[in-house]
């Protein structure tokens, strides 16, 4: 946690020395499920938000860099033909790194990494005969990519549509199977639909 607020406040310097930048906010939702838990569908509904520093490139483009509190995992909630329940709740410290375009006057996108780190877990599963015992644990780390879609309300406010994905398992798969040769455990995908504020 203080090396990413170090790393964070140095990026800030730097861009802040190199050329103007503009400091902010962002707020908002997410959906979230984990490929790999044989569950299906952005269940998980959670929040995010944070801060954000932007360097501008030139007239069309920035780099954004981003310090974000994301809440992923995966839900399942008993039905009347399958009395299983299932709620994987991640919490993580985020740092994206992303590539801003515009591309008209109220419409871009974006594209970048991010580097996480896991500060909370928590699963619970249930079958019929009650709690299942714990699953393998999980990485502390995550390295994700990211490809959003940008509306710009006005110069300083947008609404951002974010697809999110891990490039690397966030764990094995709990029986220690592997499906295919790209397929070594569970991803987090998450859909986070957000306001920006720049000021």
């Amino acid at each position: 946690m203080k090396k990413l607020l170090i790393i964070f406040l140095l990026c800030f310097s730097t861009g802040a020395m190199a050329q103007s930048f503009k400091g902010g906010f962002r707020v908002g939702l997410t959906g979230t499920q984990v490929h790999g838990d044989r569950l299906s569908g952005f269940d998980k509904a959670g929040l995010t938000g944070g801060f954000l520093v932007a360097i501008p490139l030139n007239q069309f483009s920035d780099l954004s860099l981003e310090l974000l509190l994301v809440q992923k995992g995966s839900r399942k909630n008993p039905t009347k033909n399958d009395l299983t329940k299932f709620v994987m709740r991640l919490n993580y410290i985020e740092m994206p790194v992303l590539y801003q375009r515009k591309l008209k006057e109220h419409f871009g996108f974006e594209t970048g990494l991010s580097f996480g780190v896991l500060i909370k877990n928590t699963e619970v599963e249930y079958d019929i005969n009650g709690l299942i015992p714990g699953r393998p644990p999980f990485e502390k780390y995550e390295l994700a990519g990211h490809l959003g879609f940008r509306y710009y309300l006005d110069d300083h406010k947008t609404i951002n549509l974010r697809f999110s994905s891990s490039l690397l398992p966030i764990r094995p798969f709990p029986d220690g199977y592997t499906y295919n040769y790209m397929d070594h455990g569970q991803y987090n995908l998450v859909l986070g639909i957000t306001y920006e504020q720049q000021f």
